[in-house]
C-alpha cells in the first residue's frame, strides 16, 4: 500500500495542540511530587484526593502515549523516511517513560492502601524520575517531532489520538482534565480547544466545568488557581 501523501496546505496539521498538552503533564508531575511528600502520614482522605489526581494524570499520560504508539509512529516511518530516526528515537524514549509510568503506579497503590511517608518518599521520587524521563522526551518531541506531523499526519489522524486519549479519561474526570488543559493555555489556545467541543458540551465548561476544576485544584493543591471562561 503507497504511504499517504502529506498533509495538503488547505489541512495542515498544526501542532501546537500537543504543545498544550504537555503542558499539563509537565506542571501536574512535578507538583504532586512535592504534594506528596508534604501528606501527613496517615492521612487517608488527604492520601486519597493526591491519589486520585495522580491517577487522572498518569492514566492519561500512558494513553497519550500509547495512541502516539499505535497511532502516529507506523504512519511517520512510512511517510518521513529519511527522517524517521526521529521516529525510533520517540519509541525508544517512551519505552523509558513506560518503566518509570508503571513504577509510578505501583507505588501510588501501595501509598494509597499504607499512607505512609517512607512510601510518599519513594513515590516523590519515581515522579520526578517520570518528569525527567518525561520533559527531555517532549523537549525533543516539541523540537524535532512536531515539524514531521505538521508535513506528514493530517489533522484527521491526529484528532484520532485525541479521540482516543479522551475515551480514556472516566466521564466523571473529562471536565477536570479539560480544566487542566485550558488552565496554562493562551487565549488563542483556549478558542482552539473549546471551538473543536460540540455546542452542549461547551456549554457545560462554562456553568459548570470551570467551578468544578477549580474546587478540585483548592483540593488537590490547598490553593486556588485562576482558570478563564472562555
Amino acid at each position: 500500500m503507497p504511504a499517504a501523501a502529506p498533509a495538503t496546505a488547505d489541512a495542515r496539521l498544526d501542532p501546537q495542540e500537543m504543545v498544550v498538552l504537555h503542558r499539563v503533564f509537565r506542571r501536574e508531575i512535578s507538583l504532586l511530587a512535592t504534594l506528596i511528600e508534604a501528606a501527613v502520614p496517615g492521612d487517608r482522605r488527604r492520601t486519597d484526593v493526591l491519589a486520585d489526581h495522580l491517577d487522572l494524570v498518569l492514566g492519561a499520560l500512558g494513553e497519550h502515549h500509547e495512541g502516539e504508539d499505535d497511532l502516529l509512529w507506523p504512519k511517520l516511518r512510512e511517510r518521513a523516511a529519511p527522517d524517521d530516526n526521529v521516529v525510533a528515537r520517540m519509541a525508544d524514549q517512551h519505552g523509558a517513560i513506560a518503566g518509570a509510568l508503571a513504577a509510578a503506579n505501583e507505588l501510588s497503590r501501595r501509598w494509597r492502601s499504607r499512607t505512609d511517608s517512607g512510601t510518599a518518599l519513594r513515590l516523590a521520587e519515581a515522579l520526578r524520575a517520570l518528569d525527567r524521563h518525561a520533559t527531555t522526551h517532549m523537549d525533543d518531541e516539541e523540537e524535532h517531532l512536531l515539524p514531521l506531523m505538521a508535513d506528514h499526519i493530517s489533522p484527521r489522524e491526529w484528532a484520532e489520538v485525541g479521540e482516543r486519549g479522551r475515551r480514556s479519561v472516566p466521564k466523571s474526570k473529562l471536565l477536570i482534565f479539560l480544566g487542566a488543559i485550558l488552565e496554562d493555555a493562551t487565549a488563542q489556545e483556549r478558542q482552539l480547544f473549546l471551538s473543536q467541543m460540540p455546542a452542549p458540551a461547551r456549554l457545560l465548561w462554562h456553568t459548570l466545568g470551570a467551578r468544578l476544576y477549580k474546587r478540585t485544584v483548592v483540593r488537590v493543591r490547598r490553593s486556588d488557581a485562576v482558570v478563564p471562561q472562555a
